[in-house]
């Protein structure tokens, strides 16, 4: 015991490295910045691997992917009080690899539209427009995490929005 406080349990170790990507949330410098180029990163990667996963056909996986991680997130930020001394901690970049994975939802992927996602999902995360801020003031990991949805579904309208302009554009040139 260390200054009267209980040891810490496996659970609160496990909450502490997931909630913080493997402690890459305690870098600095703009961690939510990290925690989401690091997802866009993977989501190349694993497109430029598995691309089978990001076809319509297989839209089921992609959204018990999105499910699977939001309720991580969830879990992992639920202590977030305890564990990192405030509710939504600068440490905790969980909740951007969610919002970040849902941007690419039903968007075809290349370079281009990997860091077009990227730019308007940070966007929508730091300005926080409405129904984004509302939602960081649920309780617990709740509100940690469904900010972050909110901002990747956002962005995920504005991705769409833009690539069906830009198709509609492109067929009168």
């Amino acid at each position: 015991m260390e200054n009267n406080k209980p040891s810490r349990s496996v659970l609160y170790w496990i909450r502490k490295a997931g909630a913080s990507l493997m402690f890459l949330g305690y870098i600095p410098f703009a961690p939510g910045t990290v925690g989401s180029a690091v997802t866009a990163g993977a989501i190349w990667y694993a497109n430029s691997r598995w691309s089978f996963f990001f076809t319509p056909d297989n839209l089921i996986y992609y959204y018990a992917g999105i499910f699977i991680l939001v309720a991580v997130s969830i879990f992992l930020s639920s202590e977030s009080l305890e564990i990192f001394g405030r509710e939504d901690a600068p440490q905790i970049i969980i909740d951007e690899v969610a919002g970040q994975y849902i941007t690419f939802l039903m968007v075809p992927l290349s370079l281009e539209t990997i860091i077009a996602g990227f730019l308007i999902f940070r966007f929508y995360d730091i300005v926080k427009p409405f129904p984004v801020y509302g939602l960081q003031e649920a309780p617990g990991g709740t509100g940690v995490t469904m900010d972050d949805v909110a901002a990747g579904f956002m962005a995920n309208i504005t991705m769409l929005i833009l690539l069906a302009a830009y198709s509609w554009i492109k067929s009168y040139l």
